[in-house]
């Protein structure tokens, strides 16, 4: 991964974790998942032969970049889909 990727990671789960602790409407927390959930996604994509990825719930975009990275190497496509609107324009 890199470095550019790694700090954008680190800079969404942040907002994220600041976002979930402050608003108390399930709707608008971000509900990423932990970092070694997204390691291990990447794990997985990259185990896989397949290089496009169909994620629904975008949220933020955190689970999408882990996947993205795990198919940047194949020139691989991540389609992502979010049905709240503050959502999609986050991400």
């Amino acid at each position: 991964m890199n470095e550019r990727v790694a700090s954008l990671l680190q800079e969404l789960e942040a907002f994220g974790n600041a976002n979930d602790a402050r608003v108390t409407d399930r709707s608008q927390k971000m509900l990423n998942i932990a970092p070694e959930t997204g390691e291990f996604l990447s794990i997985l994509v990259r185990l896989q032969p397949a290089n496009r990825v169909l994620e629904i719930g975008t949220s933020n975009g955190y689970s999408t970049l882990w996947l993205a990275d795990a198919v940047s190497s194949d020139d691989g496509t991540v389609e992502t889909v979010e049905r709240n609107p503050e959502k999609a324009r986050l991400a």
